[in-house]
């Protein structure tokens, strides 16, 4: 009798932090956004914390000019945005959209604003071919385990002792 009381409650632990409330997130953006830039790369990288469907993933490219859908690559956790050449600005939105391996869907806007266009940069900066960071990134959340998830398991383990003490009493 105690042993299968205590199989019961230790059923109930395991089975009371779903995995349905672990999803991925994206981890980080190269490169950062919320940044002026004097021009984007070639390609935008994603990066998340679990791997990535590449037949659910998209993105479109968002300027004053207009939209265009952009081309993407998948490799595991990685999303690469390919970037037009003639791409202007002001503001460049990024919309993307994918879906993580749990098959839980992702969205999301990058937004960039290309100093060129709003006369920011000095000659000797524009001479610069690569991206250079004007502003200080944004910070990530790092936390992957929300609040919920911990209160379920504090009380999954709290009504396992009980169940544990019930049983040895008797």
């Amino acid at each position: 009798m105690k042993f299968k009381s205590l199989l019961i409650a230790f059923f109930f632990v395991i089975t009371s932090t779903s995995p349905a409330l672990a999803h991925t997130d994206l981890i980080s953006v190269q490169p950062p956004v919320d940044q002026v830039v004097l021009a984007l790369p070639a390609e935008i990288k994603l990066t998340f914390g679990e791997a990535v469907l590449a037949e659910g993933t998209f993105a479109s490219i968002t300027t004053a000019s207009g939209s265009i859908e952009a081309t993407v690559r998948v490799e595991t956790v990685n999303v690469y945005i390919a970037i037009p050449a003639d791409l202007v600005g002001p503001d460049v939105t990024i919309s993307w959209k994918t879906v993580a391996a749990d098959g839980h869907p992702l969205n999301d806007e990058l937004v960039y604003k290309l100093a060129e266009a709003r006369a920011e940069v000095t000659p000797e900066v524009t001479a610069l071919e690569d991206p250079v960071a004007i502003s200080a990134p944004v910070e990530e959340n790092s936390s992957s385990t929300s609040w919920l998830q911990w209160l379920s398991l504090g009380a999954s383990i709290g009504i396992a002792i009980t169940f544990f003490l019930k049983m040895r009493k008797k």
